[in-house]
């Protein structure tokens, strides 16, 4: 386990201190929404949901209601727990040379170890770093997306990917933080995906059969309740 966390501390210290440019300075602030960056880009998602919703198809607005269920929760419910649990600090609580959002050492909170030999700086409000927050909830948003739409893995992969980057250049997680928060994210995106289309198939087919037989599929992406071809026809129920 040693080397793994000097593997993680090496890669993290060469892409925040290593890579460092003017370009990236400037940027990656932005991508991880700083500097008032983070407004602008809610207000844009927000307007972007509410245009869906008020001029989208049904695909459209179950996929705007649906993402924002899924990130909603992963940030409120699963990432925040995990933080608590695990309490690792950030890097620039416990390495000087970090630099943080620009500047070596800015905001270095020294350890302050208890009774029992715990450092309860690292439990501080913010300073919980695994798992990143961010990175979980743009693979959530980059799965729930995909499985609606393919081809807007073509723009959200890598954006979800800079913004991962992002917080390692900022200096706020270690690169096993956003490799942990893009699995969370992503796996939760589809586990919920995969339990709303399971419990549509059953309440709606049930309960709701008009509105079923007018959306048979919440996701299109899904397997889950596409009816299966009888033998001798084609996908579509087409003899062949």
């Amino acid at each position: 386990m040693h080397w793994l966390l000097t593997l993680d501390t090496h890669l993290f210290l060469f892409c925040n201190r290593s890579l460092v440019n003017p370009f990236f300075d400037w940027l990656m602030p932005i991508l991880s929404g700083s500097d008032g960056a983070k407004t602008a880009l809610v207000a844009t998602g927000i307007a972007i949901g509410i245009a869906l919703l008020c001029f989208g198809n049904a695909r459209a607005r179950v996929c705007v209601l649906m993402t924002i269920l899924i990130v909603g929760s992963n940030d409120g419910l699963v990432c925040n727990t995990l933080k608590h649990a695990v309490g690792r600090a950030r890097p620039f609580v416990r390495l000087p040379e970090a630099r943080l959002f620009g500047q070596v050492g800015k905001g270095y909170i020294p350890p302050e170890f208890n009774a029992q030999g715990v450092n309860m700086a690292a439990s501080k409000g913010s300073h919980n770093s695994m798992p990143s927050s961010h990175a979980a909830n743009m693979f959530a948003a980059t799965m729930a997306l995909f499985l609606f739409y393919r081809k807007s893995l073509r723009f959200m992969l890598p954006l979800a990917l800079a913004v991962c980057f992002s917080r390692l250049y900022n200096g706020v997680h270690y690169p096993s933080d956003v490799l942990a928060g893009a699995l969370i994210g992503s796996g939760y995106a589809a586990a919920v995906a995969i339990a709303l289309e399971g419990i549509w198939q059953f309440i709606g087919k049930k309960w709701f059969p008009e509105a079923h037989a007018r959306l048979p599929q919440l996701v299109p992406n899904l397997p889950i309740g596409r009816a299966k071809p009888v033998a001798g026809t084609g996908a579509a129920g087409v003899m062949i």
